[in-house]
């Protein structure tokens, strides 16, 4: 029924790597703020490729569900958005750090 579905809409389907699901996970979280899981990110991560390769336009409507929370996967989350990073506790350490971002 899928593939049928697809064909008569005319759509199409897009594979995507472990690498551009956890770059997706680091986009929605911190650009989006969605902390999403990997399953949830994947149809993200689909939407970036086909981006990409001109399978869809930046002029296009696009809808991206994304389910699963982060909290069903936090090491991934933390695969994705690398080691944290350890500061001073005053506010002249946390505007340094801003800056450097």
């Amino acid at each position: 029924m899928a593939v049928r579905d697809i064909k008569e809409s005319k759509g199409f389907g897009i594979a995507v790597s472990d690498k551009e699901i956890l770059e997706a996970i680091k986009y929605l979280g911190t650009k989006q703020g969605i902390f999403a899981e990997p399953a949830g990110s994947t149809a993200f991560a689909g939407m970036v490729k086909a981006l990409k390769e001109g399978k869809i336009s930046k002029g296009d409507k696009i809808v991206v569900l994304v389910t699963g929370n982060g909290l069903k996967d936090v090491e991934s989350a933390k695969k994705a958005g690398g080691e944290a990073l350890v500061i001073n506790p005053n506010l002249e350490a946390v505007k340094e750090t801003m800056n450097q971002k």
